[in-house]
């Protein structure tokens, strides 16, 4: 009799095991959402957008991404593998490539073509020569397709990058928005657009740039003149452009019927117009914040349409963010808050001049100005084959010079040598960020960590960006939403890395390949 009690217990353990995965999995991720929007916006969001993810799902409200640089490709990468830059590999939207001395964008693959058209011509246009190829480990979305060829998994963004790094290597399809407001795609995943996305595609979207994007008495912004000086795509730059994401997410969702069979589908959403203005205006502008109650809307209408057609009980989403952004320097300044502007450009010329004083290198000999190859990305990258050849000492040497003059500036924090983050492992403070997202094939032989606040000189006449180790880049909100999700709470301390282990619990499938997150217990037991 105990034996059969047994038996009958595992068996509906089973079953309730069966019963928790969901038939849908959708993923949004909010571009240069900071944690406090939540709590700055709270009172002038609706009650079906934001709000109700909150009040419904299980909000993590300590959740760091846990490494530098804090930038749109990585985020999106660590996201959705599990992993940091350090093993992924994609160390940023763009990175100096070592070996040929160019720039490898981080979806960029020349062996593809572009799907659907183009303003440029499309045997030598870039605007869909992408894939997920430099992505060197799996997402979730791949160990589910690994075993589960039926299921589907989607990829959509304004930014390709963030359609292609979410929906990973063997996504059914990924889309985003085409230099002439067109949705395309690559051949990587298809050769030709799906029906109902070219007819998607006959619709203008001019409709939405008509009139005045404004808050009376706040700002105004002429939808027809930017819409007749930059064209259709310059809906990346509105609100509006995080509505057609919305509008080509429900349309997918119906036309590909995901969620609608016996194995779970993934939707993977990036809202990239939240980017584009808060690089423009800034944290601190009222063209934020509407856009991000506009956002709200969207996110409601949904909501609203999964619920109806998929159900809550099917349905498992998360929402959060590839990274935050800091405050306008000169906001900060202006409030006596130290932050400033700083040229690379004096910096590494200053540091060259520096490296041929010390070891004895004529200013008028050819090749003098060879030291250093690249800089970019706070990444410090020598002239590796140039110093062997002309200067009887050794790489690492070269590496600690020029990470102590460095430190000379007031806007640098710290500064690394890539050997010393190769032979070193840190646990801890800001060292570890950095180690995280080190790639040791990929990365600099010194990497810069400036000082809080500060920002290139680039900047310098408006607008803001992100990248560093401190809060304001790392620290994102997270919230899981969806039938079997139990509502609440949590402040302890929480990285991306988690999200994709979690999600992978859930479905019962493998983590992915290079994962080095672990599953949240609050949302999978």
């Amino acid at each position: 009799m105990r034996k059969i009690l047994v038996i009958l217990s595992l068996l509906i353990g089973l079953q309730s095991y069966s019963q928790k995965k969901p038939k849908l999995v959708v993923s949004i991720v909010v571009d240069q959402m900071r944690y406090d929007y939540i709590y700055r916006f709270w009172e002038d969001l609706g009650e079906n957008g934001f709000k109700k993810l909150i009040n419904e799902g299980h909000f993590f409200r300590n959740c760091q991404f846990g490494y530098v640089p804090t930038y749109t490709g990585p985020g999106h990468a660590s996201i959705f593998t599990g992993t940091t830059p350090a093993v992924h590999g994609i160390i940023a939207n763009d990175w100096h490539d070592k070996n040929s001395g160019k720039y490898i964008y981080c979806v960029g693959d020349n062996e593809m073509n572009i799907i659907g058209f183009s303003l440029k011509n499309t045997e030598i246009s870039e605007d869909g020569k992408m894939s997920p190829h430099n992505m060197l480990t799996t997402t979730f979305g791949d160990e589910l397709k690994l075993f589960n060829e039926q299921s589907k998994v989607i990829g959509v963004s304004l930014k390709d990058r963030g359609a292609i790094l979410s929906a990973g290597h063997t996504a059914n399809a990924a889309y985003w928005l085409g230099n002439n407001g067109k949705w395309i795609s690559s051949s990587y995943y298809m050769q030709d657009l799906p029906d109902y996305i070219k007819k998607i595609n006959t619709n203008s979207i001019s409709k939405y740039l008509q009139g005045k994007w404004e808050v009376n008495g706040l700002f105004s912004h002429n939808l027809d003149s930017l819409l007749f000086t930059n064209g259709e795509s310059v809906i990346k730059k509105t609100p509006f452009g995080n509505s057609i994401v919305k509008d080509l997410s429900i349309e997918i969702l119906k036309k590909e019927k995901l969620g609608q069979s016996n194995t779970t589908d993934i939707l993977t959403l990036s809202f990239s117009s939240t980017d584009y203005i808060g690089h423009q205006f800034g944290p601190h502008s009222h063209e934020i914040k509407d856009t991000y109650l506009r956002l709200d809307k969207d996110i409601a209408s949904l909501l609203k349409y999964i619920d109806s057609k998929i159900g809550f009980q099917n349905t498992l989403i998360f929402i959060t963010s590839d990274h935050g952004v800091v405050s306008e320097p000169n906001q900060l300044m202006k409030r006596k808050i130290p932050a400033g502007y700083f040229d690379k450009n004096i910096m590494t010329s200053e540091l060259k001049e520096h490296l041929m004083k010390k070891y004895n290198w004529p200013s008028n000999k050819e090749g003098s100005n060879q030291y250093i190859s690249n800089f970019s990305n706070n990444n410090l990258y020598l002239n590796h084959q140039f110093i062997l050849d002309n200067l009887n000492v050794g790489i690492e040497e070269i590496q600690k010079e020029c990470a102590n003059f460095l430190l000379q500036y007031k806007w640098v924090k710290n500064t690394y040598t890539a050997t010393q983050l190769h032979e070193n492992e840190y646990s801890n403070s800001f060292h570890s960020l950095i180690q995280k997202g080190f790639n040791q094939k990929k990365s600099g032989d010194v990497i810069v960590s400036l000082q809080s606040g500060w920002l290139s000189v680039n900047w310098r006449n408006g607008g803001t960006t992100h990248g560093s180790c401190y809060s304001y880049d790392t620290h994102v909100p997270l919230i899981f939403w969806g039938g079997k999700i139990p509502k609440g709470i949590t402040d302890r301390k929480v990285y991306i890395r988690d999200i994709a282990p979690t999600i992978s619990t859930i479905l019962g499938i493998s983590y992915p390949n290079g994962c080095t997150g672990n599953p949240l217990p609050e949302v999978t037991q």
